[in-house]
């Protein structure tokens, strides 16, 4: 079996050559064979000296009027041909790669928003058929080794040499039931966090704090809570059910707060942490950027956009 490794330096070196030989069998001469390959025919008839050369082989009898193509250059000749055939058809898939997005497509997105970008991607799916996509969810990814086409991160500062376009930013609110308010009371200041039932969704439950801050005022806040879970759609389903308050991400709770499910608490005050901050959508600069990925950057970010833009309406 031959080896699948790096082709001999010959072996390359004669692909020039062999297409060369090929143009010059099917138009039977070495002046039209260098108009439809753009060089002189003395260039033409050197490439074929050369290809005669490496294979220790003669395969055309020529005269200075006419050339014939002998036996051995009609085996060679089936293979050059495949040379050009295999040409042809690079340029066929280019063309059918550029004009229709297909393949697959690894997308990265955190936790706070990984709810509202999956109830996306079924229409993005519908809308281009050829195109598949694995939504992985994460609060940091390299490009790289994860292999990432698009990500959506929360930070003030997208990384350097991506290129990074701006969705929203991820506002989070405080929330609970009407169930729980009635049960517990109202909360009239952020410290008073400290003696109800708190739902965080993340970090260590022991060392889990919450920072406040309004106008002129802000506070840190240590959480306690019964219920503790690295999703926030787990928060969300608890706070629902009534169990404590949590701070949530707005995309995350707004149909819950529209449907009054959910209550704000302390409006007044704005949740500031690690999770909040713009959210963006990053990856790869390059203009050869494939056709799968700029499909799904302006799907997601129209999407995002208008959605984001539906909140700040409420």
């Amino acid at each position: 079996m031959e080896s699948k490794g790096y082709l001999p330096k010959g072996h390359v070196e004669i692909l020039p050559c062999m297409a060369a030989f090929a143009v010059v069998v099917e138009t039977g001469s070495f002046v039209e064979a260098s108009a439809k390959i753009g060089v002189t025919a003395s260039a033409i008839s050197k490439q074929i000296s050369k290809l005669e050369n490496m294979l220790s082989l003669r395969l055309i009898d020529r005269t200075t009027r006419s050339l014939k193509v002998n036996a051995e250059g009609e085996q060679i000749y089936k293979y050059c041909k495949l040379v050009l055939e295999s040409s042809a058809n690079i340029f066929r898939i280019k063309d059918r790669l550029v004009d229709t997005p297909q393949g697959l497509v690894r997308m990265g997105v955190p936790k706070s928003l990984y709810a509202t970008c999956s109830k996306l991607i079924p229409g993005f799916l519908s809308a281009f058929r050829d195109v598949n996509v694995q939504l992985v969810c994460g609060e940091k990814f390299d490009f790289v080794t994860d292999s990432i086409d698009v990500g959506i991160i929360v930070t003030d500062k997208p990384p350097e040499g991506m290129v990074a376009r701006r969705l929203f930013v991820v506002d989070f609110v405080l929330c609970a039931s009407s169930s729980y308010i009635s049960n517990s009371g109202v909360i009239s200041h952020p410290d008073e966090l400290a003696m109800h039932s708190c739902i965080p969704f993340i970090g260590d439950l022991d060392k889990q704090y919450w920072k406040f801050r309004s106008a002129d005022k802000h506070c840190e806040v240590p959480i306690p809570g019964r219920y503790l879970s690295d999703c926030p759609e787990a928060a969300l389903t608890a706070t629902v059910a009534g169990v404590g308050i949590s701070c949530l991400p707005l995309c995350l709770a707004i149909d819950a707060l529209r449907s009054n499910q959910l209550t704000m608490i302390l409006p007044e005050w704005s949740y500031r942490g690690a999770l909040q901050g713009t959210a963006w959508i990053v990856y790869q600069p390059g203009q050869l950027v494939s056709k799968r990925i700029k499909v799904l950057v302006d799907y997601v970010m129209s999407e995002l956009v208008a959605l984001s833009n539906a909140w700040l309406l409420q």
